[in-house]
């Protein structure tokens, strides 16, 4: 699976890459708690490279982590490493890429890439089905982090 969703916020590019790159303010804003029903945690301090997002289920067990890989100026990258399709290990990869529209507004694209760990023909029918609901939670993501960002105060950065 692999996509591109973008959207438009009305923040300068530092505000919103902030926003991305603090794990804190992340679980804030993200569609994926609510939408698996996983309660998350902070391993690390949240901005620093390998600090992670674990996700736990309701028992406390791990269910995946979602580690700040890269933080540079446009770009935030997040390894995952979840259980899949029949427990299986997934290890996508989420890259947020910011570039500024004009002086207030920043364009962040939401890049996606993972491969179910199954045999073909079946890999391709799960992840035809995945990618429908992964696609949608990511569109709402973008749509969270807009509204998260844009209703914090604008700042000169």
């Amino acid at each position: 699976m692999e996509w591109t969703r973008s959207i438009v916020v009305d923040r300068r590019l530092p505000q919103v890459q902030e926003a991305v790159a603090d794990e804190h303010r992340l679980v804030e804003w993200s569609a994926w708690p609510d939408a698996t029903g996983y309660r998350c945690a902070i391993d690390g301090d949240g901005r620093s490279l390998g600090s992670a997002i674990v996700f736990r289920d309701g028992a406390g067990a791990e269910k995946g982590r979602q580690r700040l890989a890269a933080v540079e100026p446009g770009r935030v990258s997040y390894r995952l490493r979840n259980e899949g399709p029949g427990g299986r290990v997934m290890t996508p990869e989420v890259d947020f890429r910011l570039e500024p529209v004009d002086g207030t507004r920043t364009r962040v694209h939401l890049d996606f890439r993972a491969t179910a760990p199954l045999p073909p023909g079946v890999r391709q029918l799960v992840e035809r089905l995945m990618g429908r609901r992964i696609r949608r939670l990511h569109d709402e993501d973008l749509e969270r982090l807009k509204a998260h960002v844009e209703q914090a105060p604008a700042r000169r950065d």
